[in-house]
C-alpha cells in the first residue's frame, strides 16, 4: 500500500500536529516549503523530508495576471511536477500560502488526490484559488462553510499539537507571592513592536509577575543582543524572574502554557486556537495590514469567547499595555460558548487523519 503523503503550505503549526499522527501510523511524509524560511528548521527537527521551492508573492488584486507573467511561478510549477513525479505520493495536503499554489496545480496535472485545509475564520487567498482543484476541503470552523462548495467540504477543526491537548487549564494559586506568569510572544518570528514596548515596562512587570519572553527568530542580531544586555543589567531579584529566548521548542512551550496566566501576543489563528483550547487569558495585538484584517478578526473571535482583550498596534504603548495587564483578572474570563469549539479542536487531528484515510 502506498503510504506516501506530500504536505505543503506555510501554516506549519497544524501541519506539525498532523505529521506526528501520520508518522505514528507509518505514513511516509514529505514537506514542500519555502526555500528561505524558519519552517524548514522546525520540519527537519521533526525528521520529515523537507523539499524547498521558490515561489513569488503575488499582487492581491491581480493574482491571475501576476501568475501568468511570473517566470518564477512557472519554474516552481515545473519543479513541483518533477518532485511529485519522483515521490509518487498517494495524496497531497495543502495548508495554504503561496508556496502551496504550484504544488496543488502539479497534483491536479498528475491526477493526485488533493485535500486543502483552511485554518482561518474566512477563506485564504491560496485556498480560494485551489478549492476548485481539491477533492476535499477541510475547514476549521463552522463559519468557513459559506466560502466553499458544500459537497466538497468537511468540518475537521484546526489541529493542535498533542502536547497541548494534555494540558489542563491553569488556575493562579491563591496567596502566591507573584500575581502570576506572563508569556510574551510575537510568534516564532517575533514582533519588534511588542518587544520594544515590553522593554520599557519590563522592570515594572517583574516586580509583580514572572515573565517568559519569546523574542523571535526573525529579529535582527543587534536587537537580540540589546535584549540580552538589558537582561544582564537587571538586579538579580528581577533577573531570576525573567526567561528570555529567541524561540521555544514544543516541549518548552507545553511547560510554559501549564503555568501561563496571561499571554501577550499577536493573533494568528493558530495562537488563537491554542488560547481558546487552554482558556488562556490573552492580550492580543493584531498585526495590521493582514489580508482582510485577518488578525483583527481572529482577535475579536477570542474576545467574543470571553478570553481576550484586544489592543490595536496603533494604540499600543507602555501605558495602554500596563493598563490592560492590570485589568485582565478583573475583566476575564467572561462567559462564552467556547466549549463547542473546544471539542472540535481536540478532535481536529483525528478528524483530518480520518479524512486522509
Amino acid at each position: 500500500m502506498n503510504k506516501k503523503i506530500v504536505i505543503t503550505g506555510t501554516h506549519i503549526t497544524p501541519a506539525l500536529a498532523l505529521i506526528a499522527k501520520l508518522k505514528d501510523n507509518s505514513y511516509q511524509v514529505y514537506y514542500i516549503g519555502k526555500s528561505k524560511s524558519f519552517d524548514k528548521k522546525i520540519i527537519v527537527q521533526s525528521k520529515v523530508n523537507f523539499i524547498a521551492i521558490n515561489t513569488p508573492k503575488f499582487k492581491r488584486h491581480q493574482v491571475i495576471l501576476s501568475i501568468l507573467k511570473s517566470p518564477l511561478f512557472i519554474l516552481s510549477l515545473f519543479k513541483s511536477i518533477k518532485i511529485l513525479t519522483t515521490i509518487k505520493p498517494k495524496l497531497v495536503l495543502s495548508f495554504g500560502g503561496f508556496v502551496a499554489l504550484p504544488v496543488c496545480l502539479a497534483a491536479k496535472v498528475l491526477k493526485i488526490k488533493l485535500i486543502i485545509h483552511e485554518q482561518t475564520l474566512k477563506a485564504g487567498l491560496t485556498n480560494k484559488l485551489t478549492a476548485p482543484l481539491a477533492d476535499k476541503i477541510a475547514i476549521s470552523w463552522p463559519q468557513n462553510q459559506k466560502y466553499y462548495k458544500k459537497t466538497k467540504t468537511v468540518l475537521t477543526g484546526n489541529p493542535v499539537r498533542a502536547e497541548f491537548l494534555r494540558i489542563k487549564s491553569h488556575q493562579p494559586k491563591a496567596g502566591h507571592p507573584l500575581a502570576g506568569t506572563i508569556y510574551i510572544t510575537g510568534g516564532s518570528q517575533g514582533s519588534l513592536v511588542i518587544n520594544q514596548v515590553i522593554n520599557k515596562i519590563l522592570k515594572t512587570l517583574l516586580k509583580k509577575y514572572f515573565v517568559i519572553h519569546q523574542f523571535g527568530l526573525a529579529q535582527d542580531e543587534n536587537s537580540w543582543q540589546q535584549a540580552l544586555d538589558f537582561k544582564d543589567t537587571l538586579p538579580q531579584n528581577l533577573k531570576s524572574k525573567y526567561i528570555l529566548k529567541q524561540w521555544f521548542t514544543i516541549k518548552e512551550l507545553s511547560h510554559i502554557f501549564k503555568q501561563t496566566d496571561i499571554m501577550i501576543s499577536r493573533s494568528g489563528i493558530n495562537t488563537v486556537t491554542e488560547a481558546l483550547l487552554l482558556k488562556i487569558k490573552s492580550i492580543l495585538i493584531p498585526l495590521p495590514y493582514t489580508q482582510k484584517n485577518e488578525q483583527l478578526n481572529n482577535a475579536n473571535f477570542l474576545k467574543n469567547q470571553g478570553l481576550a482583550i484586544v489592543l490595536t498596534q496603533k494604540n499600543l504603548n507602555s501605558k495602554t499595555l500596563l493598563t490592560a495587564i492590570n485589568s485582565v483578572f478583573k475583566i476575564l474570563p467572561k462567559k462564552s460558548n467556547s466549549k463547542k469549539y473546544n471539542h472540535l479542536i481536540k478532535q481536529a487531528t483525528d478528524n483530518l487523519f480520518n479524512l486522509i484515510k
